[in-house]
């Protein structure tokens, strides 16, 4: 299997034994090995999953890399992070996404299947009505402005984040939208965060230390 490993908190290698990585176009910096590059338009979905990205403008063009050896890659001088998934389903935004491996099986959720808070999210914070998914068992790697911090969320303990903070988040959890919307928004007194996401279950939730 592929193996994720940070240079230093803004690059990324990957070493590859005569696998499969994809990441983010343009996202290569170098590599050594007998390694080759080619567009891909399909990723691990399927020809369904790209025709539906196509549709949400949920786009995300990627790079294969096939064969042995490391590649390196990075963005824009942004902070990296290796998550590893057992089992589960990650949920981020495209833009966050820098590379994963064909072991992760890639999609697009419609956020208004939770509702109607679903489509209030939406509309609300900017990020559109839907969300990447990479489920299964592998590694991925997203990337930040700063470090990336992972809150855990308990059904004690659910967790607000400001929208344009947040990163991603994996486990059973759900989001919804709310407001601070009142009497004090009218006179100046709010706190400056209209909208807030509310993420409630068992899980975690990667959030950055600044605002898109």
């Amino acid at each position: 299997m592929p193996s994720y490993q940070l240079t230093n908190e803004k690059m990324l290698e990957v070493q590859l034994n005569n696998e499969t990585v994809y990441a983010k176009r343009g996202a290569m910096l170098a590599y050594q090995g007998q390694v080759a590059f080619s567009r891909s338009f399909l990723g691990s979905e399927g020809i369904q999953g790209a025709a539906m990205r196509v549709v949400t403008n949920e786009g995300y063009q990627l790079m294969a890399a096939v064969g042995t050896g490391s590649v390196y890659y990075g963005q824009n001088g942004l902070f990296v992070t290796v998550i590893t998934l057992r089992g589960e389903t990650f949920y981020a935004e495209s833009d966050s996404l820098l590379a994963y491996d064909g072991r992760l099986r890639t999609g697009t959720v419609f956020q208004g299947n939770q509702g109607v808070q679903g489509l209030i999210r939406g509309a609300a914070t900017g990020q559109g009505l839907f969300t990447t998914t990479l489920e299964g068992t592998g590694e991925l790697a997203i990337v930040s402005d700063g470090n990336i911090i992972a809150l855990e969320v308990t059904a004690q303990k659910p967790i607000c984040v400001d929208p344009n903070a947040y990163i991603g988040h994996k486990g059973q959890v759900t989001s919804a939208v709310i407001t601070d919307v009142n009497w004090k928004t009218l006179i100046g007194q709010a706190s400056g965060e209209s909208y807030q996401l509310k993420f409630t279950g068992l899980g975690t939730v990667y959030i950055q230390a600044s605002e898109r």
